[in-house]
């Protein structure tokens, strides 16, 4: 049989061109997620490291037949560069210069596909252009090496694999996974997130497989309403920075307590797998095991804007 991927408006495959651009939108976006202030403690005094990281990060993603990097597009916003954190003014305007108007990519989305799928190697993009020399310089001259990652701290990264590992081995290794999502910030509440995860869904109900998520409290709601079902909740311990890495800045120290994160994990089982009348169901009771949707609709409003 052949399958045909979803059509969502604006939201399309990623390709190596975007890379730039994907990698300035997860910086914003993903800067708002505990696990971001978590694992990258540095990421005021060094920006560039973070844009690298997750340069190199899609790049690698959009290569793997077995995952599938998407984008949501949208004409950009003259405050964009205001709506996000200070730190990544300066690359922004360097690697991404504004252009009003202009559709940009405004949201990025990674899908690692279930064993032996019937997408793996059909959704990748062809050709392979090169990367702008602003945004090269950020990246090791020897591809192969990951980037210097001096925004990160290895304790927190230690911490996080060891809580969280478990879970994801019993829940979400063996499945679909909507492995990443990141809207900028300055196009939340637009619907971005929402048509990324529906494009993630559509593609597991095509294939008749389910999709797992991992996430901070603040994606929650967008994967309850798409019927992801909570099945645990990770917590990840606070730690203390060790004290040769709190870097001084502009503005003053930093904190050397990095605060206690929860990660929500959730599974979403395929339409038609399900029956009809317990799909209304489903919806209303999505990610409630243990707290109502309210409650989650009002933490969302409390903490910034659902992606």
């Amino acid at each position: 049989m052949d399958y045909t991927a979803p059509q969502l408006d604006k939201v399309r495959l990623a390709t190596l061109d975007d890379l730039p651009r994907i990698a300035i939108v997860a910086a914003a976006g993903f800067f708002y997620s505990p696990v971001f202030q978590y694992q990258r403690p540095h990421h005021e005094a060094y920006p560039e490291d973070t844009v690298a990281s997750y340069l190199f990060e899609y790049e690698a993603a959009i290569h793997d037949p077995n995952t599938v990097v998407l984008v949501a597009e949208e004409a950009q916003d003259p405050q964009e560069l205001q709506k996000a954190y200070g730190a990544l003014h300066d690359i922004t305007l360097s690697t991404c210069p504004l252009t009003p108007g202009k559709t940009v990519i405004t949201g990025v989305s990674s899908i690692s596909l279930a064993p032996g799928s019937i997408w793996s190697g059909r959704l990748q993009p062809t050709g392979n252009a090169a990367l702008t020399s602003d945004v090269s310089d950020l990246l090791p001259k020897n591809s192969s090496e990951a980037p210097l990652q001096r925004d990160q701290c290895s304790r927190g990264g230690e911490l996080y694999s060891k809580a969280t590992a478990p879970a994801k081995a019993k829940y979400l290794a063996h499945r679909m996974k909507l492995a990443t999502l990141a809207v900028h910030p300055a196009y939340w509440r637009r619907g971005h997130g929402s048509n990324l995860t529906k494009w993630c869904t559509s593609l597991a109900d095509i294939e008749g497989v389910s999709v797992g998520v991992s996430a901070a409290k603040m994606g929650v709601p967008v994967f309850a309403k798409a019927g992801f079902m909570e099945q645990e909740r990770v917590q990840i311990d606070a730690y203390q920075l060790p004290r040769d890495s709190v870097v001084s800045l502009g503005s003053g120290k930093q904190p050397d307590q990095i605060e206690a994160i929860e990660l929500w994990i959730g599974i979403r089982q395929p339409i038609g797998t399900i029956p009809t009348a317990a799909i209304s169901t489903l919806q209303k009771t999505a990610g409630t095991q243990k707290t109502p949707w309210a409650f989650w609709r009002a933490w969302n409003r409390f903490i910034g804007p659902e992606c």
